[in-house]
């Protein structure tokens, strides 16, 4: 089986991309699949939603990834490993601040992941680059590193223009850098619904004429849209125990939207024209 690699996009901070990278990761685990995911955002979140301690210096982070003298050994940690054997988290922070500036001098900044991970391929069948909240230079390097994306979002009016904005940047760097294959949108996961008009009429729930709703826009760009994740303290909860959803309450009704986002990973086509 060819090797996976997910980046998951947002272009908004707090919208769950880290609550989708470690639930996908679960969930694809439970599918007897290796998953190494990487913290590529310098909040540092997915350490905390790993239930692991933080990094004791930057060569324990992606960044001693990002190097140029990087030989290979990976800095990957086991996740849950009370739970499950098949996780691993290479780990983000503030370091990754300073990774970016120099990403922006160094020669192939932009493909410096995409090398390594192909000169010193990972055992893993999936990888997840959990991208920062906002467009940088860390995005560029996980778009030429992934083979699929992932966008993210809350179904508020500034989330889906800046998501908007987001694929513009995703069709115009893919072509810039000319990357083949193409990494594939695999879909947008709405995430933090609210019963309340402004979400209900993004996501075409009013049945009000003349809106164009999320599900209308993604119609016409042929992107498939994942069932609506409802706001939910129970994700809240399990992320601060450091554990995913399908752990902390495993009987939860949304673990099943987490496996259906799994089976569309492990089923996606490769490529895009």
């Amino acid at each position: 089986m060819p090797q996976y690699r997910i980046a998951i996009m947002s272009n908004s901070g707090g919208v769950g991309k880290t609550t989708l990278a470690v639930n996908l990761a679960y969930q694809l685990s439970r599918m007897q699949k290796r998953v190494a995911i990487f913290g590529c955002d310098p909040n540092g979140s997915l350490t905390l939603f790993c239930g692991l301690e933080d990094p004791p210096d930057a060569n324990n982070t992606i960044d001693y990834v990002l190097r140029q003298e990087f030989q290979g050994n990976y800095p990957l940690f086991p996740a849950w490993e009370n739970h499950t054997q098949r996780i691993d988290a290479c780990l983000g922070g503030l370091i990754l601040t300073e990774t970016s500036q120099r990403l922006v001098l160094s020669k192939r900044g932009e493909y410096l992941l995409a090398d390594k991970l192909e000169d010193y391929p990972l055992p893993h069948d999936v990888l997840i680059f959990d991208c920062p909240g906002t467009i940088e230079q860390i995005h560029t390097v996980a778009l030429a590193a992934s083979t699929h994306i992932l966008l993210t979002l809350k179904p508020e009016d500034k989330d889906i223009d800046a998501v908007a904005k987001l694929l513009n940047w995703i069709y115009e760097t893919r072509q810039e850098l000319r990357l083949r294959p193409k990494p594939s949108i695999l879909g947008v996961v709405p995430n933090g619904f609210k019963d309340r008009a402004m979400h209900r009429d993004n996501l075409g729930l009013s049945k009000i004429e003349g809106i164009e709703s999320l599900p209308d826009i993604l119609k016409q760009l042929n992107i498939p849209m994942f069932p609506v994740i409802k706001d939910n303290a129970y994700i809240a909860n399990a992320a601060a125990a450091g554990l995913p959803l399908g752990i902390y309450r495993p009987g939860e009704s949304i673990n099943e939207i987490y496996r259906k986002i799994a089976i569309a990973v492990l089923e996606a086509n490769w490529g895009e024209a």
